[in-house]
């Protein structure tokens, strides 16, 4: 008689780091839970054998992830935007993309990924490229060696879907935001931790109303506008609704020391 054995799978980490997928068996043979019984206890002898169930060297909240290409654009103020790939063939959207805001930024993407950014075609469009766009071939460049991204859950966007997502009608933030590089050697740029990524991710993309305007580099509307999103935790929808905001409440807005007099 053929015994019939199906296979769960689990992923686990090395010592050195590196994710591995290994196979679980599963009994078709037996009842459900004496299937599930022996998987657990599969998992458990991997555990004491050594494989960990997180990557060594993360802290609370971050994760790792491989990628193979990467991509460049520019926002509407000029500043390089890159977006990173994985392998796989049918995952064809950006895993992340992240500002390089500073010469640091951009230092740390050449070290880390071994190319040099002005080598990489600016993609025109205002959204990264797609994988299976029939320019891909163009403007997402191999990296030279495949690398790990160390990145976290953008808590922006988690109250963003508990609230409803897209039911909402707010516009939706990015997930994932990128903590750093997971090659030896690279600056530990952009960002040392969840914490140093989170802040800089608030200041990394341009302020944008609800109706797609930009806020003007004027310090005393950019300070309405952040004290309306924190007291509402959204965009507002236009330049004239934040004024009429403003005019409400302005005794709980505090503006730059330099224009408040």
């Amino acid at each position: 008689m053929e015994t019939n054995i199906n296979n769960g799978w689990v992923k686990l980490y090395t010592s050195s780091g590196a994710q591995v997928t290994l196979a679980v068996p599963m009994d078709g043979t037996v009842m459900p839970f004496e299937s599930a019984a022996a998987a657990l206890k599969s998992v458990e002898n991997l555990l004491a054998a050594g494989w960990l169930v997180e990557a060594p060297g993360l802290e609370e909240g971050e994760q790792k992830q491989e990628v193979v290409s990467a991509s460049r654009r520019e926002g509407k103020d000029g500043t390089p935007i890159v977006a990173f790939y994985l392998a796989h063939p049918k995952t064809v959207k950006k895993f992340l993309h992240s500002y390089l805001n500073t010469e640091d930024d951009v230092r740390a993407f050449e070290a880390a990924t071994g190319l040099r950014l002005d080598a990489i075609p600016c993609w025109p469009g205002e959204r990264d490229i797609d994988k299976d766009h029939r320019e891909a071939g163009k403007y997402i460049v191999p990296l030279p060696r495949p690398i790990s991204l160390v990145w976290a859950i953008n808590p922006k966007w988690q109250q963003w879907s508990a609230e409803g997502s897209k039911a909402t009608g707010a516009i939706e933030p990015h997930k994932r935001i990128l903590v750093r590089y997971d090659v030896a050697g690279v600056p530990a740029n952009p960002a040392k931790s969840v914490t140093g990524a989170l802040k800089k991710a608030e200041t990394a993309q341009p302020r944008m109303y609800g109706d797609g305007t930009r806020v003007s580099n004027n310090p005393n509307e950019e300070s309405i506008f952040d004290a309306f999103v924190k007291a509402r935790g959204q965009a507002p929808q236009s330049a004239e609704g934040l004024r009429g905001w403003y005019s409400a409440n302005k005794a709980s807005v505090r503006l730059p020391a330099s224009t408040a007099a």
